[in-house]
């Protein structure tokens, strides 16, 4: 059996200016570094050693796995996953999240503008180039499986909020209505030959108990 700690990238600026960032790169803040860097503490404290890690080739992410691992006194490479990458959002990435909400508001009924499938799908019909739900859960599922490949394994790997909901909804966890993650937590995992386990959903244990 792998275990996954699938992680949130840590803030960054586009999160504090309340920007869509999707495939758009976005330095963290020095509070993203500062949660990072406890959550390597955090892990290292709680004894969990990682055999691999991986990240999304966005620097958030990339940069949000390589400080951890070095908190943790862990010296892995970082391999990178494109695969990882958050929802491709098109023309709307870069832009304030309420110029996104505005133009969805056109298309969707009110009840759907908080619902990730629907959001995705909204997107979509609104830029062709923007990935529709389906697209998106299928592209991280497969990097998923193929991480997760090798048994008996800790792996780390540091993604995105919206992607990392998206398939968790795909595997048949109840979001209950949850459409944002925490910066810097962990969803920790079980993976069986292709069979999916949450065990712990957008914590921040480790960050917390790393904080200096």
């Amino acid at each position: 059996m792998t275990e996954l700690y699938l992680i949130r990238h840590g803030q960054t600026v586009y999160n504090v200016q309340h920007r869509i960032q999707g495939m758009a790169d976005s330095e963290l803040t020095a509070t993203g570094i500062a949660d990072a860097k406890a959550l390597g503490r955090g892990l290292q404290k709680a004894g969990i050693v990682f055999d691999h890690a991986y990240a999304s080739d966005l620097i958030r992410a990339r940069d949000t796995a390589e400080l951890a691992l070095t908190a943790a006194d862990q010296y892995l490479p970082v391999q990178l996953d494109a695969g990882l990458r958050e929802e491709d959002y098109a023309h709307f990435e870069g832009q304030p999240q309420s110029a996104r909400h505005e133009a969805l508001k056109a298309i969707l009924p009110a009840a759907q503008l908080e619902q990730l499938v629907p959001v995705a799908n909204g997107v979509h019909q609104l830029d062709a180039d923007a990935e529709d739900a389906h697209t998106v859960q299928m592209r991280f599922d497969q990097a998923i499986r193929r991480i997760t490949d090798q048994p008996d394994q800790q792996v780390m790997a540091v993604a995105h909020g919206t992607v990392i909901l998206l398939w968790l909804a795909l595997i048949g966890f109840p979001l209950n209505g949850q459409t944002t993650m925490h910066n810097a937590s962990v969803t920790q995992i079980h993976c069986d030959h292709g069979r999916f386990k949450v065990m712990a959903f957008d914590s921040l244990k480790y960050v917390e108990a790393g904080r200096l």
